[in-house]
């Protein structure tokens, strides 16, 4: 896959540990413009043939460009645009090393975008590597040829985008909970056709260390009103589910059928929140299908409902 800049073209991965993109928007940290870049290439003397930006700030640390206009030979860059990041400090006690990432880029004046190159590893950084970067960012004949827009009327803008990859990262856990034996549970719901909502309360033996609530809508709920059977199930206890802890619940709701016919069954994936505690079927079975006693839903104006878990999941910080 390739791209293309005014007519400089490239591939975004060309076997290197290089990646390559164009993109409008300025880098986030530093970015210079040279007015002559050609006075410039000539005034570095032979011996410092390398140029540091002033300082700059990334999360408490100060950096420098060093910009290489004729490459960084000893890294193999000569006859290329070499660019590096270099720390301006060190880095002072409780610090032994920080790792980052970094964009580098070069502003094309014809499209008005930047070619943004990145190396694709981490790159660690301490009180003797202090310079980190990429020594064949552009050819000088493709930075000098005035068609693909790097130069214009001798002017030329480099800059860089730093991301500091902490080691002290917030990690999550998603972790399977033991599900115990006999997890299928089971509710006779008497009187039915005189019920307008079944609300049951279980006992603590529902699941363990979690109170839950089965809501049934007899003459159904939301865009099942008055079409179908509505059932669900609901976390009673949802203190523990705050900062993004989620609950994923696996289950099947059925209303069994008593004359040894097919139940009617659903499967849910519910995920629980703090905010969002119930999950279920809208529309589990038809009413016209509950109401007919030849399907045999209903016997004796009575209807028996199941959940069974089939796994829970809880997704927390470690």
């Amino acid at each position: 896959m390739g791209e293309s800049g005014a007519q400089y073209t490239f591939k975004v991965h060309d076997g290197t540990k290089i990646v390559r993109s164009m993109r409008k928007e300025p880098p986030a940290h530093y970015r210079i413009e040279i007015d002559s870049f050609t006075s410039f290439q000539r005034a570095l003397p032979m011996r410092r043939r390398f140029f540091k930006s002033t300082q700059f700030y990334v999360e408490g640390y100060r950096w420098v460009l060093s910009i290489y206009p004729n490459g960084k030979e000893v890294d193999n860059g000569k006859d290329h645009i070499s660019l590096y990041l270099q720390m301006a400090a060190n880095l002072g006690d409780g610090y032994s090393s920080i790792n980052a990432t970094c964009k580098f880029f070069i502003y094309d004046y014809i499209k008005k975008m930047y070619l943004v190159v990145q190396g694709v590893e981490v790159y660690r950084f301490d009180d003797i590597e202090i310079q980190q970067g990429i020594s064949r960012v552009l050819s000088l004949n493709d930075f000098t040829n005035a068609s693909n827009g790097f130069l214009s009327n001798g002017r030329s803008m480099f800059g860089v985008e730093v991301t500091i990859v902490s080691a002290t990262a917030k990690t999550a856990n998603l972790r399977a909970l033991n599900v115990w034996r006999d997890r299928t549970f089971t509710w006779a719901i008497p009187n039915f056709s005189e019920c307008l909502m079944y609300d049951y309360v279980d006992s603590d033996e529902f699941t363990r260390r979690r109170s839950w609530r089965l809501q049934m809508h007899p003459k159904g709920w939301g865009k099942a009103l008055g079409k179908g059977l509505s059932l669900y199930l609901c976390l009673m206890n949802s203190s523990d589910l705050t900062n993004g802890r989620k609950l994923f619940v696996h289950m099947e709701l059925r209303l069994k059928n008593m004359k040894n016919e097919p139940d009617k069954v659903e499967t849910v994936v519910g995920c629980y929140t703090s905010f969002a505690t119930i999950w279920g079927s809208n529309y589990l079975a038809s009413l016209s299908d509950v109401h007919n006693s030849e399907k045999g839903f209903k016997l004796d104006d009575q209807l028996i409902v199941e959940v069974e878990l089939k796994e829970l999941h809880l997704m927390a910080d470690n």
